[in-house]
């Protein structure tokens, strides 16, 4: 029994990705681009279409997953020789790169010394890469290269904007506030400074969309669910196909779709949106907590908060922490004012 939409893994060819043609198309279309960004909210499926992208380009590429911040040359020249490894298994550019001082092959592996007095300039090695032809560089969630060498990343963007005709970065980012402070396109002292920068953003599935979604994952696994139980998941899952997947797949294990499954997502799901948010200050935790219960306007949340820590709180402190939420993506301004969270399953935990 071969269930796609409701495998955890990321998708990789354009027949197993759900409903996402447009933004493919776009992504398509950007080819020529230096820099794109496909951003959105956390388990919204970017991994998902980003790699199909890359499959369906037909272009040597290379992927990496970003997990730490850039502090150090170790960190920046290890990412780069991971690109190189990448791009080498699809096309051989160690026959450009054999004569730059500081690289070392290891069949087809190519690793970057970044020894001070041997290691390799990072941009006579891209305008190397820009010779072989078009080949695509993907950073997932790039908002995380942030880190005393950040610059140096930027500068190695900023020289294939002017000088790479053939390469196309392509940064995801789930923290779409950070990943722009991370680029710092309109600070005149960032190396991208003026620079154009398409961004494709992917949207939670709207309710037909998700409804269909789990009628075909159910579909997959020859399973009749009932209309009422998929009504009930759409309304609280919102959208945001991660949780829609974990549902599906939950019910699939069990043969049978429950209405009790989405509680039971939800309070899973909650349970980690509140681990990934402890990480951070536990005042961010109390307005996000103040949001998810009804108090989304300014004066409310500050007097919330006023009652929480039984002090008074400062206007210049509750914009603080509402603008760290917002880069981070826990919430969002509303167009008729107030703050709304992004992730329904953390509004279900804290309300």
């Amino acid at each position: 029994m071969l269930v796609i939409y409701f495998d955890f893994k990321p998708k990789e060819t354009k027949e197993d990705l759900f409903d996402r043609e447009e933004e493919l198309k776009k992504l398509l279309s950007c080819k020529d681009e230096t820099i794109v960004l496909l951003t959105g909210i956390r388990r919204i499926g970017k991994t998902s279409l980003l790699k199909v992208f890359l499959n369906e380009s037909k272009l040597p590429y290379a992927l990496v997953d970003v997990r730490s911040p850039l502090t150090s040359y170790r960190s920046l020249y290890t990412i780069f020789s991971d690109v190189l490894s990448q791009l080498n298994k699809k096309r051989r550019v160690i026959d450009l790169l054999k004569y730059v001082k500081g690289i070392s092959i290891f069949g087809i592996n190519i690793s970057l010394s970044w020894d001070p007095k041997n290691r390799p300039s990072l941009l006579e090695i891209m305008d190397r890469v820009d010779e072989s032809g078009k080949v695509i560089l993907a950073f997932d969630e790039a908002q995380n290269l942030r880190g005393k060498l950040a610059n140096d990343f930027l500068s190695i963007l900023a020289h294939c904007y002017d000088y790479c005709k053939n390469v196309t970065f392509i940064l995801t980012g789930s923290e779409i506030g950070l990943l722009y402070d991370f680029l710092m396109v309109d600070n005149p002292s960032s190396p991208l400074y003026g620079r154009h920068i398409e961004e494709i953003r992917l949207n939670r599935f709207t309710e037909e969309q998700s409804l269909e979604f789990l009628k075909e994952g159910f579909r997959q696994a020859n399973i009749s669910p009932d209309e009422t139980v998929l009504q009930y998941a759409v309304s609280k899952l919102d959208g945001v196909v991660g949780w829609l997947t974990e549902f599906g797949h939950r019910c699939v294990r069990i043969g049978d779709v429950k209405k009790e499954i989405v509680d039971e997502v939800l309070e899973i799901a909650g349970r980690l949106a509140l681990e990934e948010l402890s990480h951070f200050s536990k005042d961010y935790i109390l307005v996000v907590e103040a949001i998810a219960k009804g108090y989304n306007r300014w004066s409310e949340l500050k007097r919330y908060l006023e009652d929480k820590k039984k002090r008074r709180i400062y206007d210049a402190e509750l914009k603080r922490y509402l603008d760290k939420l917002e880069k981070r993506g826990y919430v969002v301004k509303k167009e008729g004012g107030g703050y709304e969270l992004t992730d329904p399953v953390l509004k279900n935990a804290l309300a």
